[in-house]
């Protein structure tokens, strides 16, 4: 049976972090309530620092192996905002890291990575990004896996620590979902303060590694096709299987093309400049809405927003075609 993480664990982690990150806005959003006839609570944690939730995880794991930071060389996989949370924590803490990145990863988020001084190497894929690491950890590196990290997820759920305190009606949460650290961190904290709370998690159909291994009973290998490379998890790890297993109330699935839409909504709608991944949450609700109770309050954990102006705009050239 998976050993599941602590709320204490969580509320540690949010001590250990605090003042590193941003206690993130928790904020109503009246369209987005007017379009589900319900109402609608952003956490905004595209504001967060390095623009997104992943600070949170890595902080709080640098936080526990600065002793062990000395002469020691990680290496991680990423999408995208992983690595920027890892380079930047990296650069806070004096660590060695080496970021592998599939051709996918928005060209803005491997700039910052770049430019808080880690090494990045490009792959032509996830499966040859985790590859590839895995040939460094033969080599000695440290492994950074936000995919199977207790301490990670542990970080990650202090968002939800601070939405549900702000946002304390919420009955049904919305989480993107990738590896799934961040599901299992928010689904933790949100079910022991809150135990009949709904978590819902969204993927895309192309990139639906938690929806097959929930389907399967167990981790299954997914042939990743999404173009949102921060969804792009090819297995799940036990550990947030687990967790998905034990909190969730249900997987959501939306296409590419939705999640552009979602994103692009998101701005118009709400005046948010977010990601894809984020702009999954969106059409996910749209579609599930229906089926909530008339007097739910519904939370969506706005993930990220780093996307350059360029990079949007292929976006929605997609959608034009």
């Amino acid at each position: 049976m998976t050993d599941l993480i602590d709320v204490q664990s969580i509320v540690a982690a949010a001590q250990r972090i605090a003042g590193a990150v941003l206690r993130t806005p928790s904020v109503a959003s009246p369209v987005l309530a007017e379009r589900v006839q319900r109402p609608v609570f952003l956490k905004l944690e595209n504001l967060q620092v390095g623009g997104s939730f992943k600070a949170r995880g890595v902080l709080n794991k640098f936080s526990m192996l600065k002793d062990d930071l000395p002469g020691a060389r990680f290496v991680a996989v990423s999408g995208g905002n992983f690595g920027i949370a890892v380079a930047e924590a990296a650069k806070r803490f004096g660590a060695e890291v080496t970021l592998i990145v599939p051709q996918s990863a928005p060209s803005s988020s491997v700039q910052r990575m770049r430019g808080a001084g880690a090494t990045v190497l490009v792959e032509d894929d996830v499966y040859s990004a985790f590859a590839r690491a895995k040939a460094l950890e033969a080599e000695g590196y440290r492994v950074l896996d936000d995919c199977a990290d207790t301490l990670i997820a542990e970080g990650h759920g202090t968002l939800a620590l601070e939405f549900i305190a702000d946002c304390p009606t919420l009955t049904d949460v919305f989480v993107a979902v990738g590896g799934g650290a961040m599901l299992a961190g928010v689904a933790t904290a949100l079910k022991a303060v809150k135990p009949d709370i709904r978590i819902w998690g969204v993927e895309t159909h192309g990139a639906s590694s938690m929806s097959q291994a929930l389907q399967a009973g167990r981790p299954v290998e997914a042939q990743i096709s999404s173009v949102i490379s921060t969804l792009g998890v090819p297995m799940i790890h036990p550990l947030m299987l687990g967790h998905a297993q034990q909190y969730v109330q249900g997987m959501l699935l939306v296409s590419d093309q939705e999640a552009i839409q979602g994103m692009r909504a998101l701005g118009e709608d709400a005046g948010l400049w977010v990601e894809l991944a984020s702009g999954t949450l969106l059409p996910a609700l749209l579609a599930h809405a229906s089926k909530l109770p008339e007097e739910a309050v519904v939370g969506l954990v706005v993930c990220g927003g780093n996307l350059s102006a360029e990079d949007m705009g292929r976006c929605l050239e997609q959608v034009r075609h």
